[in-house]
């Protein structure tokens, strides 16, 4: 079974074509296929789940240089699964609802800017910009460090992403 995973400037997975810079991937907001089970992707998603009280307490309630709080959920597919990242959300009771802020490439009914209703459940990474760094966005990390040293370097200056 494959996830599909959507990149944008916050979602950051990649597609697995050779030719092209991961800088250029993002750009295009590409897809990747992680196989299902991923060791280093299923650490990744934990680590964002350890943290989600600590994100979502701040996002409630922003120090002045926080913005942009976003949260990647899991689509589950017949085939697999799509993660889609949406910002703004809001809770709504027991869930949330957010607004998808990259292209969906395997969910007919869905588009960007659509609102998307989730559950806590759902949840498999967050991020937000701090300054001009971005906190959190824990899956991208493991892409980013499948690549050569310079586009990793490339790409953690241009995105402000600190995979540490």
């Amino acid at each position: 079974m494959l996830l599909w995973v959507v990149i944008s400037l916050v979602a950051l997975f990649v597609a697995p074509s050779r030719a092209q810079s991961l800088i250029d991937k993002a750009a295009r907001d590409e897809i990747a296929r992680v196989q299902h089970g991923d060791p280093e992707m299923a650490a990744a998603i934990a680590k964002a789940r350890a943290g989600l009280d600590d994100f979502l307490a701040r996002a409630d309630h922003p120090a002045g240089n926080q913005r942009d709080f976003s949260i990647k959920v899991k689509v589950p597919l017949r085939d697999g699964s799509e993660f889609l990242w949406l910002r703004p959300f809001v809770r709504d009771g027991d869930g949330f609802i957010g607004r998808v802020v990259n292209i969906p490439r395997n969910i007919a009914n869905l588009k960007y800017g659509d609102r998307l209703a989730f559950e806590r459940k759902d949840i498999a990474d967050w991020s937000y910009k701090q300054d001009d760094r971005v906190i959190g966005n824990f899956t991208a990390c493991v892409l980013i460090a499948r690549e050569p040293a310079d586009q990793r370097a490339a790409f953690r200056a241009r995105y402000g992403i600190d995979c540490e």
